[in-house]
């Protein structure tokens, strides 16, 4: 059975390990941008999220209710009426049980009960299934950021 729970900022460690399947996923799949993934750490990366008080961020998990091991989660942050899914993932294990839809459904819910009227996403160009999957929940693609290697 999976259950799903909110925590605060200070817990975020909780989902390093799932975050860092993230990150590894995301240097294997890339053909011209690994090393961005690479040199990513948890620390810093979710340093980024300090500045956000507790009532601007979101953090969810996805959890195994037999023995709390952790099957996703998502992050999301807003700012006045823009409202951002800044990172989501679910172990490979657990996909296609329709937990990466539930946590971007509860973090809509919660960025729109904010007054968010903005809500972008952004996702790597490569990531072809997720693209899809955000497609899903109602995203379109609006513009493509592209970089020099």
């Amino acid at each position: 059975m999976v259950g799903y729970r909110d925590i605060s900022f200070s817990e975020v460690s909780i989902i390093k390990e799932v975050w860092e399947r993230n990150r590894k996923f995301h240097e294997e799949i890339s053909k011209f941008f690994k090393h961005l993934y690479t040199d990513i750490v948890f620390e810093e990366r979710i340093n980024g999220f300090s500045s956000f008080d507790q009532e601007h961020i979101k953090i969810t998990l996805a959890e195994n209710t037999d023995n709390n091991r952790v099957l996703g989660y998502c992050i999301s942050t807003f700012e006045g009426n823009k409202g951002e899914p800044q990172t989501l993932h679910v172990i490979e294990e657990a996909r296609g049980k329709g937990i990466g839809k539930e946590l971007m459904q509860r973090h809509m819910e919660w960025l729109k009960s904010n007054g968010c009227e903005t809500i972008t996403i952004t996702v790597s160009y490569e990531n072809y299934n997720t693209i899809e999957f955000y497609k899903s929940m109602g995203f379109m693609p609006n513009t493509i950021e592209m970089r020099l290697k």
